[in-house]
């Protein structure tokens, strides 16, 4: 049997298992922009290249850009995680802000079966697509507010403990956004960590932190190694989020083309697991060593929000499919190449099929 014959397998024999996703939620506007004509896609700004030289040339004057939306829809890094691992027969556990009570724009995490803690008012998302990428323009004033006590009130209990540890595995989102992502993940790892048990994977996704100060990054680095000194810690980032981890850290990334001496150096620093995510792959740097898998790349995507979201539910349903890394990459990158394709979770039939497909870069 053959290594995609047996992912395929591994997919369908996988059980159910109860998953956590905390703890942000947003409604997304997805809009292209239009350079000509009806804005189809040979009259889009297609790149942001080219998006930025229409604003440079605006400095000083003024301009109008003409943007088309495409669709409005649930969104939010622990929301999307959520959608993805439900999709694939998981069952999510979200506590999030997705409107209390939650906004119409969330009945699709009831439809894929997710148990939902509303914690207060949703964050709302313009995201402009290019084909190169992605400007995301957030309103985060309800992350503002989260606390561990809103968390508390929203589940009604004095501890997230006894939850959390009847998970198999956790995912914790957007850091960036939460000012007080760093004391509510320390009051985690402090209180409410040992009673899970060790076995449970936590994947921590920070969100892009150009906004966060270099002593915030270094200090959520050093709680997520006391993480890792108890559980199984997998910090999952994209590849701007990953330079500005090295420059912080003073070591050299890289060309891009690997990250592995940095990984494996910053690995060294801080002993959790990296893994760094792209669009045309995955790598990881992890107890095992260094390994890689290629991506499932499309250079025209019916949608770029919400793929490394997929990812990391892929790659979180990977690993409760007791695979190794390697081919956990390759799931992850699988369900976000299926999912940027159609905007649609892809079940595991989906799943298997487009695996079975072969489109890798």
């Amino acid at each position: 049997m053959g290594e995609r014959e047996s992912l395929i397998s591994a997919i369908a024999a996988c059980g159910k298992f109860p998953v956590f996703a905390g703890f942000d939620g947003a409604i997304d506007r997805i809009y292209t922009l239009v350079k000509s004509g009806d804005g189809s896609a040979s009259g889009r700004i297609g790149t942001i290249g080219e998006f930025a030289k229409i604003i440079a040339a605006a400095a000083g004057k003024s301009t109008n850009v003409e943007r088309l939306l495409t669709e409005e829809r649930c969104g939010g890094n622990a929301v999307l995680c959520s959608l993805a691992m439900g999709s694939l027969g998981q069952l999510p556990t979200i506590l999030a802000n997705v409107g209390k009570p939650p906004e119409k724009a969330f009945a699709p995490l009831a439809k894929c079966g997710a148990t939902t803690y509303p914690i207060g008012d949703c964050n709302r998302t313009d995201a402009i697509e290019f084909f190169d990428g992605k400007i995301m323009l957030t309103d985060s004033k309800p992350l503002r507010s989260l606390t561990y006590d809103s968390t508390l009130a929203a589940i009604g209990a004095n501890s997230l403990g006894p939850l959390l540890s009847s998970m198999k595995a956790i995912a914790f989102t957007n850091w960036t956004m939460t000012p007080a992502g760093t004391e509510i993940f320390a009051k985690i790892q402090r209180d409410d960590l040992p009673s899970v048990p060790r076995s449970v994977p936590i994947l921590f996704d920070i969100a892009d932190p150009a906004r966060r100060s270099d002593g915030e990054l270094e200090e959520l680095l050093n709680l997520l190694a006391k993480f890792a000194q108890s559980h199984r810690t997998i910090l999952s980032v994209n590849v701007k989020e990953f330079e500005r981890i090295s420059s912080v850290s003073h070591v050299a990334a890289g060309d891009g083309g690997s990250f592995r001496c940095a990984m494996e150096e910053l690995r060294s620093r801080w002993p959790i697991e990296w893994v760094v995510h792209r669009v045309d792959g995955a790598e990881c740097c992890c107890r095992d060593g260094y390994c890689c898998a290629k991506g499932f790349f499309t250079g025209n995507p019916h949608t770029t929000t919400g793929g490394g979201d997929h990812f990391n539910g892929g790659l979180i349903f990977g690993l409760l499919c007791a695979l190794p890394m390697p081919l956990a990459l390759m799931v992850g990158n699988a369900v976000s190449g299926a999912y940027v394709r159609s905007g649609r979770s892809p079940n595991r039939t989906e799943l298997a099929t487009f695996i079975g497909n072969g489109v890798t870069q």
